[in-house]
Formats: C-alpha cells, sequence, structure tokens
C-alpha cells in the first residue's frame, strides 16, 4: 500500500495556465467589460435613466414643481403631479391647462381635486378649474390615469397654470415604451 505522499502525479494542475503574454486578449475584454459597467453606474447615479422629470418655474409670488413620467408603456398607471405653493394665501381658483395632445396619453382619466369646471379650448388645451383649500399656501393637483396604447414614440405638451394675474407655462414630454 501507498501512501498518499510516495504518490507520483503525471498531470499538474497548473498545466493549463498559460504565460501573461497570451493572455492580452483576455485582459482587454476584461478591462472593457469593467469600463462599461461602470459607465452605466455613472449614468444611473446622474439620473439617466429615471422615470420621472421633475421641473419648476416661479412667477411672481407662485412657484410651481410638476412631476411628469419621461418614459410609460401602454396599460401602466402615469400620474402628472402639479404643486404649487405661494408665500401668500392662494387665489380663490386656480386654472390648470394641458394641451389635447399630452392627454391623449391618458386612458381612465381622473383629476385631484375634483375640477370646479372643466372646458375645451378653442387653441388645443383642455382647462381645469380647481379651488384649493381656504387660505391655503400650498396645493399639489395630480392627473392619473393609465397609458394609452395609441402608438407614438412621444408626446409633447404644454402645461398651464393661471393663478389670479400669473400665469406660468411650461413644456413637457413623456416617451412611450412598446
Amino acid at each position: 500500500m501507498q501512501n498518499i505522499y510516495q504518490a507520483k502525479v503525471d498531470d499538474s494542475t497548473l498545466d493549463d495556465i498559460t504565460a501573461e503574454e497570451d493572455n492580452r486578449g483576455r485582459r482587454r475584454l476584461r478591462l472593457t467589460t469593467l469600463l462599461a459597467v461602470a459607465a452605466l453606474v455613472l449614468m444611473a447615479l446622474i439620473g439617466a435613466f429615471d422615470q420621472k422629470k421633475t421641473t419648476g418655474q416661479r412667477a411672481g409670488n407662485l412657484e410651481v414643481q410638476v412631476e411628469y413620467p419621461s418614459v410609460v408603456r401602454a396599460g401602466n398607471e402615469i400620474q402628472l403631479r402639479i404643486a404649487l405653493s405661494s408665500p401668500q394665501p392662494l387665489p380663490e381658483t386656480v386654472k390648470l391647462s394641458v394641451s389635447e395632445d399630452y392627454l391623449t396619453l391618458f386612458e381612465d382619466f381622473s383629476a385631484f381635486p375634483e375640477p370646479e369646471s372643466q372646458a375645451s379650448r378653442g387653441d388645443g388645451t383642455v382647462e381645469f378649474e380647481v379651488s384649493p383649500a381656504t387660505e391655503s399656501r400650498e396645493m399639489v393637483a395630480t392627473l392619473t390615469g393609465r397609458a394609452s396604447d395609441q402608438w407614438n414614440p412621444r408626446t409633447k405638451g404644454a402645461l398651464g397654470i393661471t393663478a389670479e394675474d400669473t400665469q406660468i407655462t411650461l413644456d413637457i414630454e413623456t416617451w412611450r415604451t412598446p
């Protein structure tokens, strides 16, 4: 009987190791892959893949922040969130207008707070008149629905906010994926 330490091994487990000069292609591929992954992580950190965008504007005492989807998929829920704030109390009524082209992006459309009135104007916009709470300095309005299955790669629209004599117009754009 032979002891394991006396055994002779003909094949080494290190025979398949190649020299450094023979691995240049693999090293370049590994470095390229590492750089590509690092670039993707960097792009994600700076927000290149965000599905929501936020834009805002200030006019007079009124400040508006709008959050809208930058990318939607047909059938998924989408929301347009409009936040108004002012150092003084908001007026009794605020008019929100959205271009009809952008509203075709919505199915099962609902607005909160419930609009006091709705009107389709001749310039291709739909206007909603909402009432903020009495003496409030902030208000959030949301337009919610499902993304329609009508296929357009992108939908551009304009959102208008009118509070007393202050008017703000913001451009918004949403891409659709199949």
